[in-house]
Parts: structure tokens; sequence; C-alpha cells
């Protein structure tokens, strides 16, 4: 059995600002087949909804590189839980309780230069594994800092 995890940080990105730029907040509503209310990416795609990403990133992030990234956002992610559960070990397909929602694991983020550049690193290629998982909302609810995150 995998020992549940809880949600650390949330973030949404608002229309207007720049791509990978994220503001924290304390609750989100994520809503069925679309994603996160009032995120600019909201209803855009089919299997992008969420993109969710463990403590263990910001650990790495730091150890690799010497310093610390912005937390939450720093990645572009949405949705930080603690490292008792890395979701990047966890089979595509995997569903999640986080919160009252229900995630489904979709695939693995594919870092871009972009990204590297605005953390300024070298190189994209660094980043395979690190940047989180795109999930789809199954079902919609509310998800909150402190929440559980239990493997379904």
């Amino acid at each position: 059995m995998i020992k549940p995890a809880k949600i650390l940080h949330l973030c949404v990105g608002l229309e207007g600002t720049p791509d990978l730029t994220r503001q924290a907040c304390d609750e989100i509503e994520l809503v069925e087949g679309k994603g996160i209310k009032g995120d600019k990416k909201f209803g855009k795609s089919t299997s992008r909804h969420v993109n969710l990403i463990t403590q263990h990133s910001y650990d790495w992030f730091k150890a690799s590189f010497k310093r610390e990234l912005k937390a939450p956002g720093g990645f572009g992610e949405q949705v930080v839980v603690s490292s008792e559960l890395d979701v990047n070990w966890l089979p595509l397909g995997t569903k999640l309780q986080v919160g009252e929602a229900v995630l489904e694991l979709a695939k693995p983020r594919q870092p871009c230069m972009h990204f590297a550049s605005s953390v300024e690193a070298p190189s994209e290629e660094l980043f395979v594994g690190h940047v989180g998982i795109m999930c789809r909302v199954l079902k919609g609810g509310k998800a909150r800092v402190g929440d559980a995150v239990k493997v379904l």
C-alpha cells in the first residue's frame, strides 16, 4: 500500500501572465474534463488539465543547481504534493484522489527550452522526469492545501 501524501502548494496561471507564471492559492476547484476553474489553460485540452508534481522535483533542483527554485509554480505546475508519493514512478492511468477530486495520470510532462531558459539552465534534457505529470480531471471537486492525496 502506498502511503498518502498531502497537497503542499496549489497554483493557477492567470490570463495575461507569462506561460510559466503561477499564482499561489489555498484552494482550487477542479472541473471534470476541463481542469482548474480560473486557470488560463482551463478547457483547452483533453488530457492536459492539471500539471502535478512532487516535492522531490524541488529537492532535485536544489541539489543539482545549488539554488532554490521559486515555489510554488517554479516548474509551471499547478499542484505540488509531499514526498511520500512520487508521481513520476506511478503507471500512467493511475487514479489519484486529490482533495474531493479524482485525477488520472495521463502523460509525463515534456520539458522545453523555454522552461530551461526561465530557470537559467543550459538544456531542457536535464529536466526529463522532473517537471511533473499531466493529469485528466475525471471527477471534479475542491482541493485545498493540506488535503490528502491517495492512490485509488
